[in-house]
C-alpha cells in the first residue's frame, strides 16, 4: 500500500469523482474545527441551557473527513462508491427535514444540490463496486464478524439521527434547536447510516480502511470537543469510548490482513 499524494486521472467521470472527494474535505474540516461558528450556521445553537452538544458536531465533521481523506488517499473504486452512497442518503435525511420538519429554507435546498450533485460525481465506481454476481452474506471469520457488527452499530446510530433526530439530540446534549438544525442532524445521520450500509455489503479491506479512517478521525474529534467544548461529559466520554473502541476494531483487523 502506497501512501503518497493522489493522482489526478485522466477520464472525465473519474475526475470528476476525485473533484467531489477533494471538496468533501472542506466541510468535514470546518465542521470539526470550527463547530460553533457551523452550529450557529446550520440552526444548531440549543435554546436550553445544557453546554457541550456542539461538541457533537466536531465528530460528525471528523466522520466525514477521515472517510474524504481516505477516499482521495487511497483511490479505491469502493471508497468513491461508499462516499457517494453516503452523500445520496444524506440528502435523502434533509429531504426528509425538508418535508417533516418545517426546514423549507434557501441554505437547505442549496445544500441539498451540493450534496446531490457530490453524490452523483463520486458514484463514477458504482457499478465496478456493486456486480450483478455479488453476494451479501454475514463472514464466517470471528473477527471479519466483528467488523460487520462495527458497521451494523454506525448503521443503527445513523439511522435514529436521521428518522428520530428530535430523540438523538436530547442524548446528545443538543435540546431546542431549531427547525433547520434538524436538517444537519438528519443529513449527519444519513452519512453515517450510507457509508456504514456499503460496509455492510461490500467485504473488501480498503472500505474497512476507509471506514476505521472516518471512526479514527471522529474520535480526534470528540476528543477536542471534550477539551474546548465544556459540559455533557458523561455523553461524550461514553460515546469517545464507544468510537473508539469500534475504529481500533475495524483498523486492527485490517492492519492485521496485511
Amino acid at each position: 500500500m502506497e501512501f503518497s499524494l493522489p493522482e489526478f486521472p485522466s477520464a472525465p467521470g473519474a475526475q470528476a469523482a476525485f473533484i467531489a472527494a477533494g471538496i468533501a474535505i472542506l466541510p468535514g474540516l470546518v465542521l470539526l474545527l470550527f463547530p460553533s461558528s457551523v452550529g450557529h450556521f446550520l440552526g444548531l445553537e440549543s435554546k436550553e441551557t445544557r453546554p457541550g452538544g456542539i461538541g457533537e458536531v466536531r465528530a460528525s465533521g471528523g466522520f466525514l473527513l477521515g472517510l474524504a481523506l481516505a477516499t482521495l488517499m487511497f483511490d479505491q473504486p469502493v471508497l468513491y462508491t461508499a462516499l457517494g452512497i453516503a452523500f445520496a442518503v444524506a440528502a435523502f435525511g434533509r429531504i426528509l427535514s425538508l418535508m417533516s420538519d418545517r426546514a423549507a429554507s434557501f441554505l437547505n435546498f442549496l445544500l441539498l444540490l451540493v450534496q446531490l450533485v457530490l453524490a452523483g460525481a463520486s458514484l463514477y465506481y458504482f457499478f465496478e463496486v456493486f456486480t450483478p454476481d455479488m453476494q451479501f452474506a454475514m463472514p464466517e471469520e470471528m473477527n471479519a464478524r466483528l467488523v460487520f457488527y462495527a458497521y451494523i452499530a454506525v448503521a443503527v446510530v445513523g439511522a435514529v439521527m436521521m428518522f428520530a433526530p428530535r430523540i438523538s439530540c436530547k442524548i446528545a446534549g443538543l435540546d431546542g434547536i431549531s427547525d433547520m438544525g434538524y436538517s444537519a442532524v438528519r443529513s449527519a445521520g444519513g452519512f453515517a447510516l450510507g457509508a456504514a450500509l456499503v460496509g455492510m455489503a461490500v467485504a473488501n479491506p480498503m472500505m474497512d480502511l476507509g471506514f476505521g479512517a472516518a471512526l479514527a478521525v471522529a474520535v480526534v474529534g470528540r476528543v477536542i470537543a471534550l477539551v474546548l467544548n465544556r459540559g455533557n461529559y458523561i455523553y461524550a466520554a461514553v460515546a469517545l469510548l464507544i468510537e473508539g473502541a469500534l475504529a481500533a476494531m475495524v483498523i486492527s483487523y485490517v492492519v492485521g490482513m496485511m
